[in-house]
């Protein structure tokens, strides 16, 4: 198992936008069963993006039965400077107004049924983590079999925090209003500057891993 797997499954759980949802969604209502649905819906997005990027590719051109290692090397430059992009973004909303609301759909967040709630798991997660995932997997050089199960794994890790509020309010139902509360002050507060640092972090990680591979 690659540790730079593991560290792209932690970057991934870690985005404070849909977590601010999920605790929205439970500080208001405690629905459990649209807060279960939203996180489903992200374990089955990113591992839907990772085995994306094995089906491309297993279509790429091959050196010893392997995808180019400088083509997916490439490709980690590329993701990384997607990246640096949507960094740059948050930068400058950030530096424009730093006190800026969080996004007005999310007032609908109380209201959401299943289907939707599911729906808009797949939207939230940070897709081009998912596919830089992917890309560690296919340069594992592993079998077929072990493929898949470093998506199943991966998409474990990447959900952990997506999960764990549901854990909190299943356990300790009465308690886990106020502690749901403070997240909630904390994430609105600063959800824009995580995920600032977050992509910037990633960046420079998959173009460093990018560019040591090419010159290998």
């Amino acid at each position: 198992m690659s540790m730079n797997l593991v560290f792209l499954g932690l970057a991934t759980t870690a985005s404070p936008l849909f977590l601010l949802v999920s605790v929205l969604m439970l500080a208001q209502s405690q629905r459990l069963r649209e807060a279960t649905a939203l996180a489903i819906g992200w374990f089955l997005s990113i591992g839907f993006c990772a085995a994306t990027v094995l089906l491309v590719g297993s279509a790429l051109p091959q050196e010893g039965g392997h995808p180019n290692g400088h083509l997916m090397a490439a490709l980690d430059l590329l993701l990384g400077a997607g990246l640096a992009l949507l960094a740059l973004r948050f930068r400058r909303r950030f530096q424009r107004d730093p006190t800026a609301a969080v996004p007005k759909w999310l007032d609908r967040v109380g209201n959401m049924s299943v289907i939707v709630a599911c729906g808009l798991g797949m939207f939230l997660p940070p897709t081009v983590l998912s596919f830089a995932a992917g890309n560690e997997i296919v340069q594992q050089h592993v079998s077929v079999r072990a493929e898949w199960i470093f998506v199943i794994v991966y998409a474990a890790i990447g959900s952990i925090l997506q999960f764990a509020p549901l854990a909190v309010v299943a356990a300790q139902p009465k308690r886990s209003t106020q502690r749901l509360l403070i997240a909630q002050r904390w994430l609105e507060a600063h959800w824009q500057q995580v995920l600032m640092l977050l992509f910037a972090v990633i960046s420079l990680y998959l173009m460093g891993k990018g560019a040591y591979s090419l010159s290998r």
